[in-house]
């Protein structure tokens, strides 16, 4: 096994074999700009030194100086390059406020400005008393326009203890006029890192052990002090030092020709074809050499490049690690896929057998054209991608493929309509499901089939499409199912039940796929599973069902899986909502917002959480949070899939809270498109939007025509309750009898569910359907037809809300500054530990936790004492506590 990952290998600073020539004029100026500037470029063809002089100077910065050095090649996107960068802080301990992993998936949203914001603040706040540097080594490989996106807005608020170092053969694509007209950029080109004539001098007199000026002098007026053709030159010394062609105006042909004939065909040839081979690989290590190879003697050639000083850098590591320098790597695969081009595609495969970073690997196997491996590398990774809402990345993957491939491939069509689930774009799911069914039946993958199958059955169900949706569902439990099948079956029927019957089917399903999820669901499985089930969160059991769903989900995770805790913990959140458990949802929202800012705040689970907070803001009647939040509704929802679309799940939510706050021009503006999306299959769809003209019929004064709606909808209402639509037609048609003079008709419509709600204890179905609808009816005048415990129930409900109003305007969350206030026991653990001055790692082993978790500890510490710092924590923890 690789014991040493791609990642390390491209955050460490090649280590030079001793016997460099000091560079005494270049080293200070380097030096100088690295204290003194914002940004230091080194912008020079190949060749030119620019990685050996930054390597030595950094070596030379105090010991406070903090360094994160980041190697780029050609497949760095942003989101690969920014990860590589994260690693390299990671020995720094950066007090991170959000996971440093969601900094990717706001990259992969395209929100660069959060993403910049979350990095600049760790920075300003990370531990480092001489500042520090962050080195981008050969950023001309790098062809992503927003990795110079990022950067141009990473400059503009770089703390100014901080130095950004870049060392490219082009000049990088950035706002450099800005920085140069404020003297705030040093830069070193191919003049300012050429050899000198007394450099030069002292090179050869190091070389050879003799002072030869005019020998010197001749190399000097051929190379123009270019480092890569002393270098050359040097090495055929023996030959005629003096005639070596190794201008550095010579073409790249000539060059690759003087390598050819002056470099590798003076090697043996065992080691001729070893280089060759292994040029495909970013990194030397003897496992994987040996792998592409198949030479045995793999440790022995690599000490042998070593010794031979082959253009090659050691990495710091606990194996032997060559780095081959760009130039050279280049000429190798250049004269591998001229000579052998018929193994190169072998031989990328075996690359990528070997590569344990699965974003290379699949681009090895599709430079090599094996589509078939890099399809499987990816139907691996993808399920815990999109368990952490990662599916923007996981359609970046699928872009990679050519257009043919992604036209046939189940494995890309399941994995697209995966994604297309985290959007809600049901449609899509529909069609991306159907495609993969058949793909894998065709390949003889029927447990695939079934559970692309299964997912269709349910994604149809959404559609509205109910015939279509049961006459799949029944197909597949038709046919064996294995253990995700056998739940996404059950969980179809959850649905389905919930939309026809029985009333205690949904409980009863929903009890089965939990059974099913604790024999080993995954964690994409759990977050399918807990996708929606709150909108039958009125119907008899399905609550106590809820809550066991949370507990096992919390029970089923690991410390890894901080999704999909934010998840239950919102989960949780609905239920406290119902129960009427407000101060308890309080202190929940604030463990929401920690979770999504942690996270990222990614869109599916920040959208999720403003739809919770828009109906606790109605239970408040705080009409401008409301509006509020319900516009940040339709933005988040842009970010789904980039689209103006607001799914309709989400659309439901935006026209039930203007209905409960009496904005009627919402509803009206968006109720066209419930009529053009909702096929008429759907008998809850059905009822919400005959719900929703009758309350614009009974707001217009129709009394008569919105009674004759109501009426009807009672009838079928309490079967069919979704969220709250049973208490919202209740307590329409009880306003609407009163409006007619009923009182007696109005009490009847309304008693049935103030008993059952008052049984249930669900009490939020009734307060979202707004306050002020709720307060008439507790002051109407009800005579002798009303029970007066019931009443009395109702007018406490009200009351209830009217308190949580007053307190909703006065806010609630204040800074924990009191002693130990706001912090788990296991949090004052690790502040503890952190006082001490431990490292994240030392805390995670004295505590038996993942260094991970420790990070989300700190970020928590930090958010809770409102501090920004770890030095911060340390001084609150030693001023309340002692030493």
């Amino acid at each position: 096994m690789q014991s040493v990952s791609l990642a390390r290998a491209k955050i460490q600073p090649p280590r030079f074999r001793s016997g460099l020539l000091e560079r005494s004029e270049l080293e200070q100026q380097l030096g100088d700009a690295l204290a003194s500037r914002r940004l230091v470029l080194l912008v020079a063809p190949a060749g030119y030194g620019k990685t050996a002089a930054l390597s030595r100077q950094l070596q030379r910065l105090p010991a406070g100086c903090a360094v994160a050095w980041l190697t780029a090649d050609e497949d760095d996107d942003l989101q690969r390059l920014l990860a590589h960068l994260i690693e390299a802080l990671e020995p720094l301990d950066p007090p991170w406020r959000l996971a440093p992993e969601a900094l990717l998936d706001l990259v992969d949203q395209g929100r660069l400005r959060e993403a910049v914001s979350a990095l600049r603040n760790t920075l300003e706040t990370t531990d480092t008393p001489d500042g520090g540097v962050i080195v981008l080594d050969d950023l001309h490989a790098v062809a992503d326009p927003r990795v110079f996106e990022f950067l141009n807005q990473l400059l503009e608020g770089l703390p100014p203890n901080w130095t950004l170092v870049i060392a490219s053969r082009v000049e990088p694509p950035l706002a450099l006029g800005r920085w140069r007209a404020r003297r705030e950029v040093a830069e070193f080109d191919e003049t300012a890192l050429s050899f000198s004539k007394k450099e030069v001098q002292d090179l050869w007199r190091h070389a050879t052990g003799e002072a030869d000026p005019e020998q010197a002098d001749r190399l000097l007026e051929r190379t123009q002090g270019w480092a890569a053709g002393l270098s050359l030159s040097l090495a055929a010394s023996q030959r005629s030092a003096a005639t070596a062609p190794m201008d550095a105006r010579h073409s790249r042909r000539h060059l690759f020709e003087y390598l050819a004939t002056e470099v590798l065909e003076d090697l043996p040839g065992e080691l001729q074809g070893f280089l060759l081979r292994c040029s495909l690989l970013s990194e030397l290590t003897v496992p994987r050499c040996e792998q592409i190879s198949g030479n045995p003697r793999a440790a022995k050639l690599l000490e042998d490049i070593g010794r031979r000083r082959l253009f090659s850098s050691v990495l710091d590591s606990e194996e032997l690690t060559l780095r081959l320098h760009d130039l050279f790597r280049d000429f190798l695969e250049e004269r591998l896929r001229r000579l052998h081009p018929q193994e190169v595609p072998a031989l990328l495969r075996l690359a990528a057998q070997g590569e344990t970073d699965p974003v290379r690997r699949t681009l090895m196997y599709l430079r090599a054209g094996a589509w078939d491996e890099a399809q499987q590398g990816l139907a691996n990774v993808a399920a815990d991608m999109l368990a952490c809402d990662k599916g923007i990345q996981v359609m970046r993957f699928i872009e990679q493929f050519p257009a043919d491939i992604q036209g046939r491939s189940p494995f890309l069509s399941y994995a697209r309509g995966r994604c297309a689930w985290l959007q809600y774009r049901y449609r899509a799911v529909r069609s991306d499901m159907e495609h993969a069914a058949a793909g894998f039946d065709a390949l003889g993958r029927h447990d695939d089939a079934q559970r692309a199958r299964a997912m269709q059955a349910i994604a149809t169900f959404f559609c509205g499409f109910m015939e279509e949706a049961l006459r799949l569902s029944k197909v597949v439990r038709s046919r064996p199912m294995d253990l995700e099948t056998e739940t996404l079956s059950e969980l179809f029927d959850f649905w389905y039940e919930g939309h026809h019957g029985p009333l205690d089917g949904p409980s009863q399903r929903l009890a089965k796929v939990i059974d099913l999820l604790r024999q080993g669901g995954s964690a994409d499985l759990w977050f399918i599973c807990m996708t929606r089930v709150n909108s039958l969160i009125s119907r008899p059991g399905v609550s106590a069902q809820i809550q066991r769903l949370i507990k096992s989900a919390k029970a089923a995770t690991d410390d890894t899986d901080w999704s999909l805790q934010a998840n239950a913990n919102l989960m949780e959140g609905w239920v406290l909502l119902w129960q009427g458990r407000f101060a308890e949802l309080q202190v929940t929202f604030q463990r929401i917002e920690e979770d999504s800012n942690w996270l990222g705040q990614p869109a599916g689970l920040r959208i999720r959480l403003l739809a919770l907070k828009a109906y606790y803001q109605v239970i408040c009647d705080d009409e401008e949070a409301v509006r509020a939040t319900r516009d940040e509704i339709v933005a988040e929802a842009s970010l789904l899939d980039g689209s103006s679309d607001l799914p309709l799940v989400f659309r439901t939510v935006v026209v039930r809270v203007s209905a409960a706050i009496g904005d009627w021009q919402a509803v009206r503006t968006h109720l066209p498109a419930f009529q053009v999306d909702i096929d008429h299959e759907s008998p809850t769809m059905q009822m919400f939007v005959q719900t929703l003209k009758a309350q614009l019929a009974l707001q217009q004064g129709r009394v008569g025509e919105a009674l004759t709606m109501l009426r009807e909808l009672s009838t079928r209402s309490t079967m069919l309750n979704t969220t709250s639509l049973d208490a919202t037609v209740r307590t329409q048609l009880a306003l609407a009898e009163l409006a007619d003079g009923s009182p007696t008709a109005a009490w009847h419509a309304l008693e049935p569910l103030i008993a059952r709600l008052a049984a249930s204890g669900n009490v939020g179905e009734i307060l979202t359907t707004g306050l002020q609808s709720l307060t008439d009816l507790s002051r109407a005048s009800w005579g002798s037809v009303r029970s007066s415990e019931a009443l009395a129930t109702l007018r406490g409900w009200v009351e209830t809300a009217q308190r949580f109003k007053i307190r909703s305007r006065e806010g609630t969350r204040t800074v924990a500054t009191q002693q130990g206030a706001g912090l788990s026991a296991r949090e004052v653990e690790v502040l503890a530990l952190l006082a001490e001055g431990q490292s994240n790692k030392l805390i995670a082993r004295a505590l038996d936790l993942s260094p991970h978790t420790v990070k989300r500890h700190v970020a928590r510490i930090l958010d809770r004492l409102d501090l920004a710092s770890r030095m911060q924590a340390a001084h609150w923890y030693h001023t309340r506590f002692g030493t």
